[in-house]
């Protein structure tokens, strides 16, 4: 029976070990995601006429080469339903819509390595067992260690780690 107290402890010790570095990983890897906020924050910045300065120079440009050899009296019209560049509240959903999805992750990041904790001072077991059912979306990984923490902490010696 003291063989499989030690077995139990140590699959715990692992599993917690399994969680901070879950966590980590998530929370570092969904911030990459902040270089592309920046961007989208500094194009939902800008505005509607840097879109359409720009458009119109280029045009000035391709118009006035192409029509050099013309005579003056040639006149260049612009068709009624032409587009000028894209709204900028649509960079500023995309920015928004963004930025959830890093809080998101920064904070299921900080929830699973709240989870390790939690294994590592035997408490808390029912929060350890729904972060292991939502850390097995994230395949591979999180999906083995949601099946190894359901595997361990249902054992009648893992219930036994965590006090009431």
């Amino acid at each position: 029976m003291n063989d499989q107290r030690v077995v139990i402890r140590e699959r715990l010790r692992l599993l917690s070990l399994g969680y901070y570095i879950s966590g980590a990983i998530g929370a570092v890897l969904v911030s990459f995601l902040l270089i592309h906020l920046t961007f989208l924050t500094i194009l939902s910045s800008l505005p509607q006429s840097t879109w359409e300065g720009s458009r119109r120079r280029h045009q000035d440009q391709t118009h006035s080469s192409f029509f050099a050899a013309q005579s003056s009296a040639v006149e260049i019209s612009k068709p009624p339903n032409e587009q000028n560049g894209p709204p900028v509240f649509i960079f500023k959903i995309m920015a928004g819509v963004l930025a959830v999805v890093i809080l998101t992750g920064w904070t299921l990041g900080g929830l699973t390595i709240y989870a390790g904790r939690c294994i590592s001072g035997r408490k808390h077991r029912t929060f350890v067992l729904i972060m292991a059912g939502i850390n097995c979306i994230w395949i591979p990984y999180g999906t083995l260690l949601g099946i190894a923490t359901f595997l361990t902490l249902p054992t009648p010696e893992a219930t036994e780690e965590f006090p009431s």
